[in-house]
């Protein structure tokens, strides 16, 4: 039986500083949440230096975001989190605190937004979101499995501009450093980079009925002496009636993910993965949601 838990989630947000004469660098917007994990599962025990069982915390992030100019913002995203050590023969807990994310955004250009630093590419539906925001307790595997346990997160330049079609289409480019969190990349030659690109789409279908549309693709050196491509496909239906909205909705995606992976004097690695996941509200605070997912990995060095 594997069964987990989310106790609580927690979000705090500071009021934003209303005055003129205050300079937004001195007062920045703050905002923070909690994660509190309640976990009785006999699924991987022998696996004790990332979880374990009964109460605890399983993550925390502060924000601090704030204007330079009227054109630029700078936003600070802190993780803190436990982390476990067993290999005294006793579990040992300590604590991270790590830059989740830290990055400059400038809308400089005309209808173009530029950021800087370090921060959750652009590909796929899952990824860039952070864990107090994951529809469920966990990421979907082929995400953990395929991108890595932190996902695809790295320093880089990205770029964001609005196509001129007749519905929001967004065009997203990001050139990564390849030095990130992951095997998957991570290539050991200091200059190789990551290629990041995802094309979103969102239609009105009716007054109700949104269609979001996703295509993502990265490719970039690995740390096993080959290259790495990425690619993704995504679809959300999302309901939500003009009237009566705030109480029922419903929502039902799907994300698809596929890897190639190349391995100096080994075959290479392919990797495919989906997620299906829907969501239904039936209250103004109550909602049930299910997922189902597959995954298959062949010539896995593991």
């Amino acid at each position: 039986m594997f069964c987990r838990l989310i106790a609580l989630a927690l979000v705090v947000t500071s009021p934003i500083v209303g005055q003129a004469q205050v300079s937004p660098l001195k007062s920045p917007e703050i905002s923070a949440n909690a994660l509190f994990l309640y976990r009785n599962s006999n699924f991987h025990q022998e696996d004790l230096d990332e979880t374990r069982n009964g109460l605890d915390v399983q993550e925390t992030e502060v924000m601090f975001a704030s204007a330079v100019d009227p054109y630029s913002r700078l936003s600070v995203l802190l993780a803190v989190h436990p982390e476990y050590d067993s290999s005294s023969g006793t579990l040992v807990q300590t604590w991270a605190v790590e830059p989740e994310e830290l990055f400059a955004e400038s809308d400089h250009v005309a209808g173009v937004t530029l950021k800087l630093g370090k921060f959750k590419a652009a590909f796929g539906k899952h990824n860039p979101l952070h864990s107090h925001a994951f529809p469920f307790v966990d990421a979907p595997l082929a995400n953990s499995q395929l991108l890595g346990a932190e996902g695809l997160n790295d320093a880089g330049v990205s770029a964001a501009g609005l196509l001129p079609l007749p519905w929001f289409s967004e065009l997203t480019a990001q050139y990564l450093r390849g030095a990130g969190e992951n095997d998957e990349f991570n290539s050991p030659t200091p200059g190789d980079a990551i290629g990041v690109a995802r094309w979103r789409n969102l239609l009105d279908l009716s007054d109700a009925l949104t269609l979001e549309v996703g295509a993502s693709f990265a490719r970039g050196n690995n740390s096993v002496g080959g290259q790495t491509t990425l690619g993704s496909g995504d679809l959300t239906f999302k309901w939500r009636p003009p009237s009566g909205g705030k109480y029922q909705s419903a929502l039902l995606a799907v994300e698809c993910i596929g890897r190639d992976l190349q391995q100096t004097g080994f075959a290479d690695e392919r990797g495919r993965g989906l997620s299906l996941w829907g969501k239904y509200q039936f209250a103004e605070r109550w909602s049930a949601q299910t997922r189902y997912e597959t995954l298959e990995v062949r010539g896995s060095l593991n």
